[in-house]
């Protein structure tokens, strides 16, 4: 395999002449090399239209086919997943334009992310259905017969230029709850390494030149060091007889090498472009170059592609009457962070809260997508903020699993800050995981009772587990509302008709003595 043998130059700036110029090598040298261009897209998240840093589908379009025609015969285009969730214009029709604009392009396959699955299985078959290229995942697993789910399959072996390009599909084992547990529960995620290891001397003896993983394993750049880490460079230094790893899932932009396997990921809502570039020996089809790009896309120097955008005009002319529909108003900036207690994260479990009149309300920071501006708030913005389909739980849980579910949701950098409603919390995160909590009131000032009964309101994500809350689910009296959230929230902010909300005080970080009085010193 080339991995072991080739120095794997980097670029971020701009694709080498071997990758622009195919045919003047050829002309140059015949017979002797040829170039093959696999150019990947990930966690485009339904961006159909042009909007700020995102170029839109039809400009992404004509990026690609302009890349294709450079070299026609060696070009492959593929999606590392999380393609269709993300957006009003995709979630109103469930993905539906994102997978016509993909044919029209000409993908050659696509690995399934762990939002492939946020409206459920049937859906997701919906869409497979209406593709013309077939979707990958070696490791997803139906607990039923131990075999590969049947609506994806394991792998697909491409030919360009006279070679077999082995391409094979890996999901994220984190989809287990990263996705509502209701539909990713008859399936097992198996381990990367030891899939990939399984399924090589099976591509090997399907005539596979190289074999290509195709993944939404997470990756990442280490700021200082520019070492790549993650779940694709776990799999590079386990599995070591593979030519490169195309990633997705945390939306970074990634150019890098762990075993001297090529890693790649393009950033996400189709903002940048990643260009694996392989020169061959036509002799003994050896690899004799590699070289990763990702490639930013300057929207306004993009002409948009017809043919898309005719899709995507016709998109947005059949959802706007409802995405723009003035529901009410917001003062100032609701803004969410991940990561932190944020005032939309406020706002959106306070009307959690209220409207089924419970104590508490959870929601996972990774459940609200994007902040609301001041001004008007439409039925667009919501789709935008919650675009899953989660319903309110209610359940009763005692003072100590309500203490349970605070300990997992604070500071955990995997699935960011849970939000809350109903309760002030001071925590010390420098004491021990299951003792951050230092106190806990609710909004009356009664402290919380460990043995005490209170009425939580959540989402169904969480109360079936997802981001590892298993809570939820050891709680009494669980109850499905069947309320979206999303409609939950249409109904505060039309019942409201203007929001002024600010941030409280109701998630204090407090300072460990010995740092008070270092300070003080």
């Amino acid at each position: 395999m080339f991995a072991r043998k080739l120095t794997v130059f980097i670029a971020i700036i701009c694709i080498s002449l071997l990758c622009f110029l195919p045919s003047a090598l050829a002309a140059g040298e015949p017979n002797e090399t040829v170039v093959v261009n696999i150019l990947t897209v990930n966690d485009f998240h339904g961006a159909l239209s042009e909007s700020g840093k995102n170029p839109g589908m039809a400009k992404l379009a004509a990026f690609l086919k302009a890349e294709v025609a450079k070299n026609p015969t060696g070009t492959i285009i593929v999606s590392a997943g999380d393609m269709f969730q993300g957006t009003p214009e995709s979630n109103m029709l469930y993905g539906k334009p994102v997978v016509q604009a993909m044919n029209e392009i000409g993908f050659s396959a696509m690995a399934i992310g762990n939002h492939e699955f946020d409206w459920g299985t049937q859906v997701l078959r919906e869409r497979i259905a209406q593709s013309s290229f077939p979707y990958l995942a070696a490791n997803i697993i139906d607990k039923a017969t131990g075999q590969v789910v049947s609506f994806v399959k394991p792998y697909v072996i491409v030919e360009k230029n006279g070679l077999k390009i082995a391409i094979i599909g890996l999901a994220t084992p984190e989809t287990a709850y990263k996705t509502s547990p209701k539909y990713s529960k008859n399936y097992i995620f198996a381990d990367p390494a030891q899939t990939v290891t399984q399924r090589i001397p099976e591509l090997k003896q399907q005539g596979a030149d190289i074999i290509i993983v195709l993944s939404h394993l997470g990756s990442e750049v280490e700021p200082l060091t520019r070492q790549v880490t993650g779940e694709a460079a776990d799999l590079a230094r386990a599995v070591t007889t593979i030519d490169a790893i195309i990633s997705g899932h945390t939306h970074q932009k990634v150019s890098g090498a762990v075993n001297s396997v090529p890693i790649i990921q393009a950033g996400y809502n189709g903002r940048a472009v990643g260009n694996l570039c392989l020169t061959f020996s036509k002799k003994d089809k050896q690899v004799v170059a590699a070289e990763s790009n990702v490639i930013e896309l300057a929207a306004a120097n993009l002409v948009a592609d017809p043919a898309v955008k005719e899709i995507v005009d016709k998109v947005q002319e059949e959802v706007a009457p409802m995405k723009n529909k003035v529901l009410g108003h917001t003062v100032s900036e609701l803004k969410h962070e991940k990561y932190s207690h944020s005032v939309l994260g406020q706002w959106v479990t306070d009307s959690m809260r209220q409207r089924v009149k419970a104590d508490i309300a959870f929601e996972n920071g990774g459940g609200l997508r994007a902040s609301i501006p001041a001004g008007a708030i439409t039925l667009g913005s919501l789709y935008q903020v919650v675009p899953f389909d989660n319903t309110l739980i209610t359940v009763e849980l005692t003072g100590k699993q309500i203490m349970e579910v605070l300990e997992h949701g604070i500071d955990n950098q995997q699935i960011g800050m849970v939000q809350f409603s109903g309760l002030r919390v001071e925590y010390d995160k420098t004491l021990p995981d299951g003792k951050r909590i230092t106190k806990v009131t609710l909004t009356d000032g009664s402290h919380l009772s460990l043995t005490k009964l209170y009425k939580v309101v959540t989402n169904d994500f969480l109360a079936q587990g997802g981001d590892g809350f298993t809570t939820f689910s050891q709680g009494k009296h669980l109850i499905d509302t069947q309320l979206p959230l999303r409609d939950c929230l249409l109904e505060a902010v039309t019942k409201t008709k203007v929001i002024n909300a600010t941030v409280d005080k109701r998630f204090i970080e407090v300072m460990p003595v010995n740092t008070v009085n270092r300070l003080a010193a």
